[in-house]
């Protein structure tokens, strides 16, 4: 009976084997669960796998010093010397290691695990490795025009957009798609990707429609919003919208409506400061609350909003 164990030790620990991973880059997004592929395979034809349960198996960042990310031997996991970042992450299939996958489960993928990782497989006879490239590339969300306030006498505009990776272009355009010259493209990098942002000062010369668009390779999202009015030193109505999210003090709203006011009020709109009428229904109504050249006006516009809602 021990003889029998013996023989089946030599055949299963001395077969020889090659190993396969990806010809092409893993390519995972920002939170996600990824699949690292990694398998051993028999160099005799006539086998159909080789089993890696009694092997060790040893997964690294070639480009970190060779940190451990995940370690099995003595067909149990041994993870004393992980890399911290990777800790709670990482797992093998172990079911599968008799039919020699390797393959390593990385989750919640962070946007620091991008780089180069390296699978390494030995037994008692053979030692062997291969390379696997994890790219993390994040589709962010949708970008967001806010309406900052004035500016060297015009509506000073901002569009934000996070969780990219890596930065994408943003672009201001004006109604007709050609590029509108803005400041420079501000970016910071968190723990779910770049946050990108990017400002514009729209004169009265200009289009009213502006274009706020963010893109990465074909991933293309547009922001609009329509100003209209007459901006010259700010002495006749304003009226601003937009067709997607808006910002009043850091939070989202949706604008339903808008209040044309006419042009005889000679209002002066602070958007910094903004008034926010509730209705009883999910619609939000929102006025940009105004300087007043002539204050008996204002009242009469505020009440007949107000009686409105």
């Amino acid at each position: 009976m021990c003889t029998s164990s013996m023989v089946m030790f030599l055949i299963t620990g001395g077969q020889e084997f090659n190993m396969e991973g990806p010809d092409v880059p893993v390519v995972a997004a920002p939170g996600s669960d990824i699949i690292l592929p990694c398998s051993i395979k028999p160099k005799a034809s006539e086998q159909s796998h080789v089993s890696a349960v009694d092997m060790e198996v040893k997964w690294s960042r070639t480009d970190l010093n060779s940190a451990v990310v995940h370690h099995y031997m003595d067909k149990i996991d041994k993870n004393e010397d992980q890399d911290p970042s990777y800790r709670g992450r990482t797992a093998l299939f172990k079911e599968e290691l008799q039919y020699g996958n390797t393959s390593l489960l990385l989750k919640n993928v962070k946007v620091s695990d991008g780089g180069q990782y390296t699978c390494q497989v030995d037994s008692a006879h053979q030692k062997d490795h291969v390379s696997v490239l994890l790219k993390v590339e994040g589709i962010g969300g949708a970008p967001e025009i806010t309406v900052l306030g004035t500016d060297s006498g015009g509506v000073l505009l901002q569009c934000d957009s996070k969780g990219w990776w890596p930065v994408p272009e943003l672009q201001w355009l004006d109604s007709e798609g050609a590029e509108v010259r803005a400041g420079v493209t501000e970016s910071c990098e968190d723990g779910e990707g770049f946050y990108v942002r990017r400002s514009l000062t729209a004169h009265s010369s200009d289009t009213n429609t502006y274009i706020c668009r963010v893109k990465w390779g074909q991933n293309v999202m547009e922001e609009k919003i329509d100003i209209t009015g007459n901006l010259h030193y700010w002495k006749t109505s304003l009226v601003i919208y937009t067709t997607g999210k808006h910002h009043w003090r850091g939070k989202p709203v949706s604008v339903t409506q808008y209040i044309p006011v006419p042009q005889s009020s000679y209002l002066v709109c602070l958007c910094q400061e903004c008034l926010i009428l509730r209705s009883s229904s999910p619609e939000t109504l929102l006025l940009f609350k105004c300087h007043i050249f002539r204050h008996s006006h204002y009242y009469s516009v505020l009440r007949s909003i107000t009686d409105a809602v």
